[in-house]
Parts: C-alpha cells; sequence; structure tokens
C-alpha cells in the first residue's frame, strides 16, 4: 500500500492524504476503461483508509513484518491493479500477471486494460534500457516493437494511439543504430540475421533520398557507410543484387557493391563476379566527372587475364595516356614482380569487409582454382598458360633461368601466383601497345632517323635492331656496311609524314601502314612518295 500510494512508511495520517490525493488525481494513459480507472481508484482509496487509521496501519505494518501480507484482488478490480502495478515500476509482474491472463477468454474492455498496461511496462523496460551506460538499443528496440505489436494485435488502431504513434516515432530514430549493433554481432550469432533484414528494410524505406535523415544522427550514406563496416562481402553483394530497380543506388553503394563483387569473386574463386565489378566500374566511370577508376578497372582486367585492357587502364602504353598514374607506374616498372603483384594484393581492399579483415590472401589463392583457371583457358589468357605449368609440376630449369634474366632479383616458383605474376609482367612488357595512326607515324619517323645515320657520315648502324626485324634489319644492315667500306655517305632529311592507312590483323600484333613521305637532300630535289610497311610486334619487316 506504502508504494500504491507512493507514501514512505514514516508519514503520519495527513501525509498519507496527501499522498493519496496526488495519486488519485493523477490521470492514467489515455485508453484505460472506465473500469479499470474506476478499480485504480478504489484500491487508492483502501491504501489510504488503512494507512491513515493506526489500528488498521498497525495490523498491516505487522503482516508486513512477518512477511505475511496478502490481499486477493476483486476480478473487477484486476485492470486497475495492473494499471498501478505499471505506475509503481512493477513492470515483470505486468507482464507476468498478463501473459497468463490473455491465454483466458476475457471481455473486449478488460483484454484492453491487460493489454495497455503490458505495453506501457515494455515501454518502461525500453526507457531503463536506454538509460543504462552504454544504452542497450538492442533490447529497448526489441521490447518497444513488443509493444507496439500487443497494442496492434490486441487493440487495433484504436487502442491508445497517440501512445502507438509516440513507440512509433521511438522506433524510427533508434532502429538504425540497433541494426548496426546487431550487425556489429559475431557472424555465427542467430540474432545477426535480423541486422540484415533491417538494413535492407531501412534501404527500401528511403529510396531515392540520398540525404534523407533516419534520425538525428543519420542520413543515407552515413548509415550505409557505417552497415558496410560489419558486413561480408556476400552479404553486400547480396543486399546490391536484391534490391529493386525503383531503389536507384546511390555512387558510394556502386562502388561499394563493385569492391565486394571483388572480394567475392578473389574468394569464392568466381571471375564472373569480377566481371560484375568491372561493369559497375564503368558505370561509375561514365557518370563520374572527378574520377576515372582506371585503377579499379585495371585490377579487374588483371584478374580476369585481359592483359592488354590492364596495360591501357594503368597507362603503361603512353605517357601521355590519361589514366597514367606516375606513382603507380614508376611502383610497377621499378619493382618488377613484386611490385605489380604487391600492387595487386594490396589493393584487393579485404579489411573492407568483416569475415576478411586480418585475413592474407595471395595471388595463388585465387589463380591455382580449377574454376579459374578453365575461365583463362576460354579466354585464351596468358595466364592461364603460366597457372597450367605450374599445377602440372612442370617448370623447367630453362624457364627459370630465362625469367631471371628477365627479373634481375631472386625468383623461387611456390606457387601458380608466383609464375602468373611472372608471366603476367612478362606479358605487360612483352605484348605490343595498341596499333593506331599515332603509333605507327612515331615508327615510321624513327625508321626515317636511324635510316639516316646507318646510311650518314658516320655509319651508325646501331639503332636499325630498335626498329627492324627480320629480312628487313639483315638488308639494311648489310647495305649500310657496304656503303661504309666504299667511303660513300648520304644525307638527306625529312619533310613531312602522313599515314594514310593502318590495317591491324586479328591478333592485333601484326600491321601494315601506308605512309606518304616527303625527303629533301643537299643535292637532289625533293621529293615525295608513297610506300608501304609490313610490321610485326610494332618493328618493320617490311618496305622502303
Amino acid at each position: 500500500f506504502y508504494q500504491v500510494l507512493g507514501a514512505e512508511t514514516h508519514y503520519l495520517g495527513d501525509g498519507i492524504k496527501r499522498a493519496y490525493e496526488a495519486k488519485v488525481s493523477r490521470v492514467p494513459e489515455d485508453g484505460y476503461s472506465e473500469d479499470a480507472i474506476m478499480g485504480r481508484k478504489q484500491i487508492l482509496q483502501t491504501a489510504c483508509e488503512t494507512l491513515a487509521n493506526p489500528r488498521s496501519r498497525g495490523d498491516y505494518n505487522q503482516e508486513l513484518l512477518e512477511d505475511t501480507l496478502m490481499r486477493e484482488v476483486p476480478w473487477n478490480k484486476v485492470p486497475g491493479a495492473l494499471c498501478l502495478l505499471q505506475e509503481m515500476g512493477e513492470a515483470d509482474v505486468v507482464l507476468q500477471v498478463g501473459q497468463t491472463l490473455l491465454q483466458e477468454r476475457l471481455p473486449k474492455s478488460f483484454k484492453r486494460d491487460v493489454v495497455l498496461a503490458m505495453a506501457l511496462s515494455y515501454v518502461d523496460i525500453s526507457r531503463e534500457a536506454m538509460a543504462e551506460s552504454p544504452p542497450d538499443v538492442v533490447k529497448s528496440c526489441e521490447v518497444l516493437e513488443r509493444a507496439l505489436k500487443i497494442l496492434q494485435e490486441g487493440g487495433g488502431g484504436s487502442l491508445a494511439p497517440d501512445l502507438q504513434e509516440q513507440i512509433d516515432e521511438t522506433l524510427e530514430e533508434i532502429t538504425p543504430r540497433c541494426v548496426l549493433e546487431l550487425l556489429a554481432l559475431p557472424l555465427d550469432e542467430e540474432r545477426r540475421e535480423e541486422g540484415l533484414h533491417g538494413v535492407q528494410n531501412i534501404l527500401w524505406a528511403v529510396g531515392g533520398g540520398g540525404a534523407t535523415a533516419l534520425d538525428g544522427r543519420f542520413n543515407r550514406e552515413e548509415f550505409m557507410s557505417e552497415a558496410f563496416l560489419h558486413m561480408t562481402a556476400a552479404e553486400q553483394v547480396d543486399l546490391f543484387a536484391a534490391t529493386p530497380s525503383s531503389i536507384p543506388a546511390e555512387s558510394f553503394e556502386v562502388y561499394a557493391a563493385a569492391l565486394a563483387y571483388v572480394v567475392e569473386g578473389f574468394v569464392a574463386k568466381k571471375p564472373l563476379f569480377i566481371q560484375e565489378a568491372d561493369a559497375l566500374f564503368l558505370q561509375l566511370q561514365q557518370t563520374s566527372r572527378e574520377l576515372d577508376f582506371a585503377l579499379e578497372r585495371g585490377m579487374c582486367a588483371l584478374l580476369l587475364g585481359e592483359l592488354d585492357d590492364c596495360r591501357a587502364w594503368l597507362g603503361l602504353d603512353s605517357e601521355k595516356s590519361p589514366y597514367r598514374d606516375p606513382p603507380i607506374v614508376d611502383f610497377v616498372l621499378e619493382n618488377s614482380l613484386p611490385g605489380l603483384c604487391k600492387l595487386l594484393e594490396s589493393w584487393l581492399v579485404f579489411p573492407r569487409f568483416k569475415d576478411t579483415r586480418g585475413l592474407q590472401f595471395k595471388l595463388g589463392d585465387y589463380y591455382d582454382d580449377p574454376s579459374v583457371l578453365s575461365y583463362l583457358e576460354r579466354l585464351e589468357s596468358p595466364l592461364a598458360a603460366a597457372a597450367a605449368i605450374v599445377r602440372i609440376g612442370a617448370v623447367k630449369e630453362s624457364a627459370i633461368q630465362t625469367l631471371q634474366r628477365v627479373f634481375p632479383f631472386p625468383l623461387q616458383i611456390v606457387c601458380a601466383g608466383v609464375v602468373v605474376g611472372v608471366l603476367t609482367l612478362a606479358a605487360l612488357r612483352s605484348l605490343p601497345p595498341k596499333m593506331d595512326a599515332r603509333l605507327a607515324e612515331n615508327l615510321v619517323r624513327k625508321w626515317q632517323m636511324s635510316k639516316s645515320k646507318a646510311l650518314g657520315p658516320n655509319h651508325s648502324i646501331s639503332q636499325l635492331s630498335e626498329i627492324l626485324d627480320g629480312q628487313m634489319l639483315k638488308i639494311w644492315t648489310e647495305r649500310a656496311n657496304d656503303i661504309a667500306q666504299h667511303g660513300w655517305f648520304w644525307e638527306y632529311s625529312l619533310l613531312g609524314l602522313t599515314i594514310e592507312s593502318v590495317t591491324i590483323s586479328a591478333e592485333g600484333r601484326r600491321a601494315v601502314v601506308e605512309a606518304t613521305l616527303q625527303e629533301a637532300a643537299p643535292e637532289h630535289n625533293d621529293s615525295t612518295y608513297t610506300t608501304r610497311y609490313e610490321m610485326g610486334n610494332w618493328k618493320i619487316t617490311d618496305g622502303a
């Protein structure tokens, strides 16, 4: 009774009456029936009368002291008693009694009173959870969801609509933090699945509003970025794939999904996932004005065995390439094989994902897999041959010696990843750049300059092998030596050069170039002529 009235045991009669008046004047939560409100008032009256009278109070105190106090609550006053128990902070008692009562067939108004008392008790537990240090956001969210559910099931929208609205608003505010805490649980924790569903629900709820506030702390980008830190690559891939097209992804979400596809493709040995990643980087490339995503596309190309594309995206073909990043190019070329391997391995962004954070992966983990090897073989990539050599244990001493001459550093063939790295870099260096009119013009000019030096007063033939090959090199070397033996020389200069056409073979290693040249010689008239050059691996093998 003291707790019911909110009175202390030392209160005198007047103090008890004042406590009663304060309590009875307090309006219960809107939604209780008249019977519940009347029952509450009658219980308060009984408590006041018992404690305000010295004789009855003495008997009551004696029962308290002997722990023999027992008061039966009439059935019609049970809703009022639950209302008072909730106000007293006895949430667990209310929930225990309420669950038992709801198993019975109750009158409608009686049931609504029980449901309301239970919902308010859940709200009290939620407040206590948020008052902890640190706040137990997950528990608070869970009990509020129970409160809302029991209100909706027990009374529909008509029972305590203001309370339902308040619970809705609170849930909207704390659910993002609850989801993040669930995602942060260990991967084998069953409740973590609720966090994954929560991320999807929040993302789909905010729709296309990139700056839509989720609560006073988060907007969409802030929430999703933090959620990604607690998700695995596979989970991010699944989320991106499941999101309907009516909810367009923000650029940061597309980028995160692309990285997730790369890591999942690498770990699960699925090159098709790498293709998906490259397609997403292409999408970003087409829409971004600030970033070119060349490094990302170059690394995808390398994982897919597309060496020409990798070379182009890294800007190794030309110093004028818009994608050329000098620090990256210098690092790769200066460090040879280790540079390329480290560039790829360090880019593989494993720390971004919950399941790969702290783990170490090597290129061999990917290239050694039969499914990856099969993919590279279908692509006819040089990487397939490299991986196959190691898989059958057929690395010959002569091959190792050759590689060591190309790469002057200690070389140890320990796995397909190393051999793949060696042959990849060798391929990147040995494959000719893509032929076009500009490259053709540079090659023809270089040939004319080398020819001028070979036939000139100094008879310098050292540069002929840099631009000529095969029969063309043999003919012009012999011709230059013959002129030198006779003491002759020929001086001329190139006045003009026009590339008329460039025809490239299907494999991209040979080309036929037609060019018109204008030359001037001191003792002869200027001459203009059109000639045809045949080129292989971008050395001239036939022509004038």
